[in-house]
C-alpha cells in the first residue's frame, strides 16, 4: 500500500475499537459513550483517502457470535426515535421523518465491521473503499443524526 492510503491504519483501529465497544460489556454502553465512538468514527472517516475501486465482490458475512452480542449490548438504543429530515435543504418542505438510534447504531457496526473483516484479511484497499464509500452513503448519515440526537435527548438535557 502506498503512502497515499496509510490514513487507513488509524481508521482500522478506531473501528475494531468501536467494534469492541459494540460487543464488550454491557456496563459501557451508554448515550455519552456511544457519542464517543459515533464521533470518532466520524471525525476519523473525513481524513480516509479516496479510492477510485468499485465493489464486485460483495460485503462479508458478520460472524453471527459478534453480531449477536452487539445486537444485545445495544438494545438499550432501539425504540428511542427522534426527528430528522432526509435532506435538510432549506427550500424543501418535506416532513419529518423517524430515526432510532438502534437502528443506527447497528447500521454503523455492520458497515464498520465489513469493512474491518476485509482489513483483517488483507484487503486494506476494498476496506478503504468500503469504509469511504459506505460513510458518503450510509454509516455517515446515521452517525450525523445519531450524534444530534444523543446531544438533544441526552447529553444536553438538564434535569
Amino acid at each position: 500500500m502506498d503512502d497515499k492510503h496509510l490514513g487507513i491504519f488509524p481508521f482500522a483501529e478506531t473501528a475494531r475499537a468501536f467494534c469492541d465497544w459494540c460487543e464488550g460489556s454491557q456496563k459501557a454502553i451508554t448515550d455519552r459513550s456511544a457519542a464517543y465512538w459515533l464521533g470518532r468514527l466520524y471525525a476519523e472517516a473525513l481524513n480516509l483517502p479516496e479510492v477510485g475501486q468499485e465493489n464486485d465482490w460483495g460485503v462479508p458475512d458478520l460472524p453471527a457470535q459478534g453480531l449477536e452480542r452487539a445486537e444485545a449490548n445495544l438494545t438499550s438504543f432501539w425504540g428511542r426515535h427522534y426527528r430528522e429530515f432526509f435532506d435538510p435543504a432549506p427550500e424543501l418542505s418535506d416532513l419529518p421523518g423517524m430515526g432510532d438510534l438502534g437502528d443506527d447504531l447497528m447500521d454503523t457496526y455492520r458497515d464498520i465491521r465489513a469493512g474491518l473483516l476485509l482489513f483483517d484479511t488483507g484487503r486494506e484497499l476494498d476496506a478503504l473503499w468500503h469504509w469511504s464509500f459506505m460513510h458518503r452513503i450510509h454509516w455517515g448519515r446515521h452517525v450525523a443524526s445519531a450524534l444530534y440526537a444523543l446531544h438533544c435527548l441526552s447529553i444536553s438535557r438538564v434535569e
